[in-house]
């Protein structure tokens, strides 16, 4: 069995869409863990609604952040794998089924490419994977990876500072890319929604947290106090100065976000029609849901 992991605050609005996406799944054999983190909606109530005994719930108050949530997911699951399944992310119907090859081949953790799209889940770009740069290792989208659960939870999430607990994912990314065997997969597994919670004291306390994160695997000694290291702990720095900078007119961030790096993918790497066609179906679905609920259907 596969865990699904899925922590959420205030994401009663998503909690259909994702089990639906998650039913059409073509591995059938997974458990979904949801945590429902202190949220002040729905949340809670519209995931016990669910008829499904593979749906497992856990819910508290108040607010702990992501990293308290992941980590009480991790301690609840029964799956010998963890599969990581962000409430507002979708994912294509073979993603599990691609885990569980990955787990078969002797893996310890697999990720892949992710399709980014914004709120009304118009396709943005395609995120890849990160070369390793200064100290840091090479990079993954968070939310594409699967992972041995014993793993897991020997690395754990970060608690970190900021609201939501931002960045709480670094550490196991950088630890798995350093440490274990993954298989990175080259195609997109998963649809990424970037744009619900984009703000720039996110930002702020993302890079903060990277920093802190920095130094604490450089004191385990997975990395080393070298030149790049020193380089890379300037460069969070730095990055922590300007968007502090950029209080004075936050409306600025959000444009530049539009010029991260979103990583590599193979050269002849194209998004298959098939998926694109998933996509056009998820927006039509989502498209129809808001117009019901405007209306006042269930």
């Amino acid at each position: 069995m596969l865990s699904v992991i899925t922590p959420v605050y205030n994401g009663a609005d998503f909690v259909k869409r994702c089990y639906a996406n998650l039913v059409e799944q073509t591995f059938t054999n997974w458990e979904w863990v949801v945590v429902d983190d202190g949220s002040t909606d729905d949340t809670a109530e519209t995931v016990r609604k669910i008829s499904d005994s593979r749906v497992r719930l856990f819910s508290y108050q108040p607010n702990r952040g992501r990293g308290y949530a992941r980590n009480l997911a991790l301690a609840q699951s029964r799956g010998d794998w963890i599969a990581v399944w962000d409430i507002d992310d979708l994912n294509f119907p073979e993603r599990l089924e691609k885990v569980a090859d990955a787990r078969s081949r002797g893996y310890d953790y697999c990720c892949s490419y992710a399709v980014v799209v914004n709120n009304d889940l118009d396709i943005k770009g395609t995120r890849g994977f990160h070369r390793a740069s200064g100290c840091i290792p090479r990079e993954f989208v968070h939310p594409t990876l699967a992972v041995k659960k014993d793993i897991a939870r020997a690395i754990g999430y970060k608690i970190t500072r900021g609201k939501g607990g931002p960045a709480e994912d670094a550490r196991m990314i950088w630890t798995l890319s350093l440490k274990y065997k993954g298989l990175w997969f080259d195609d997109a597994l998963t649809i990424y929604q970037e744009d619900r919670d984009l703000h720039l004291q996110k930002a702020v306390d993302t890079n903060k947290a990277h920093l802190q994160t920095l130094k604490e695997i450089q004191s385990e000694m997975l990395i080393r106090p070298d030149a790049k290291y020193y380089c890379t702990i300037l460069k969070y720095s730095l990055k922590v100065v300007l968007l502090n900078a950029l209080r004075v007119s936050p409306r600025i961030y959000p444009r530049l976000v539009g010029w991260r790096d979103y990583g590599e993918t193979q050269r002849d790497w194209r998004l298959s029609e098939e998926k694109i066609k998933f996509i056009e179906k998820q927006k039509t679905i989502s498209s129809q849901g808001k117009r019901n609920h405007f209306r006042g259907r269930p």
